[in-house]
């Protein structure tokens, strides 16, 4: 019962992140609105911030204090859709899915550690890490009637990028 609630926490802050619900974007025959920043750039724990909006996609650029940068783009057209873009810095000790997984639980973790209003993503960690099992790199994964996770990785010489998409279709 705690996981339904924490999903409901989801769908209303995901939906006021994506539904700003203005004449332009009806106009584009758009179910929900335009995204808006998910963060502020003077959060503690957040060293510089940037949100930019091109028509209906959100492109948010976030630094944190302990060396990982976020890249958050978000579209809320007709399907809501978030694709966390992690750079983590330093080279992973291994590429075994399970390394992955774990990371991508550990950075929601570190997002819901925010504050009050980003205990959603720590909600979010708990369904992955409920289907830990069933998760495979590069698939979408229902983790929640109506709710996908997708996680994988883009490997660098000196850094890599874990990639974690939240959405209501695969």
């Amino acid at each position: 019962m705690p996981y339904k609630i924490t999903m409901l926490v989801f769908i209303i802050f995901l939906t006021f992140a994506c539904r700003r619900a203005d004449s332009s974007a009806q106009a584009e025959g758009c179910k929900y609105g335009k995204p808006e920043a998910s963060f502020q750039a003077d959060q503690n724990g957040i060293n510089a911030h940037a949100f930019k909006l091109n028509k209906n996609e959100g492109l948010e650029q976030v630094k944190f204090s302990n060396g990982v940068e976020l890249t958050l783009i978000q579209n809320g057209c007709d399907q809501i859709r978030q694709e966390f873009q992690f750079l983590l810095p330093g080279a992973p000790p291994t590429d075994e899915p399970p390394y992955w997984i774990a990371q991508a639980i550990n950075l929601m973790r570190m997002l819901g550690s925010f504050g009050p209003d980003y205990q959603v993503f720590s909600g979010w960690a708990q369904e992955i890490e409920n289907q830990v099992e069933n998760i495979k790199l590069a698939e979408s994964v229902e983790i929640q009637q109506g709710f996908f996770v997708r996680i994988d990785r883009i490997l660098g010489d000196d850094n890599a990028t874990l990639v974690l998409i939240l959405s209501d279709a695969p």
